[in-house]
């Protein structure tokens, strides 16, 4: 199949187009969600990583259509679990976009980054409290 982008009121060349679904296509929203289960199955089944949740259970992340909240008590559990969550992606062909990534750090003494890719995420809030909880 062939593609051409209007583009500043003018038609680009002809590109062809080998991989991908159709606009509007109604299985692409369930392809998305099968791909993002099997990411945070595959990228969070090593280890109790997540916060606590219950007393028998942790919770490693949150999801609502495309976005995606990783949960951990640690830098180093946060780190481990973003370079999973981006390696497992990356075996889909996904791409985690680093621009749009934040972390929110909540009570953490250290200011030692979060890494992705060998780039700095951006600390989006950092909250500290004195309780203890």
């Amino acid at each position: 199949m062939t593609c051409r982008v209007i583009h500043g009121q003018q038609l680009t060349d002809a590109f062809e187009v080998r991989t991908g679904v159709r606009q509007g296509c109604l299985l692409l929203p369930v392809m998305f969600l099968l791909m993002m289960d099997w990411v945070m199955k595959t990228s969070t089944a090593q280890g109790q990583n997540g916060i606590q949740w219950t007393l028998w259970k942790q919770l490693d992340n949150l999801d609502y259509a495309d976005d995606l909240a990783l949960l951990s008590h640690t830098l180093h559990q946060m780190q481990e679990k973003a370079s999973t969550v981006t390696d497992a992606s990356a075996r889909l062909g996904l791409k985690i976009h680093r621009g749009k990534s934040k972390v929110l750090k909540v009570n953490m003494v250290t200011d030692t980054p979060i890494m992705l890719e060998g780039e700095v995420l951006v600390i989006w809030l950092k909250l500290e409290s004195d309780l203890n909880l």
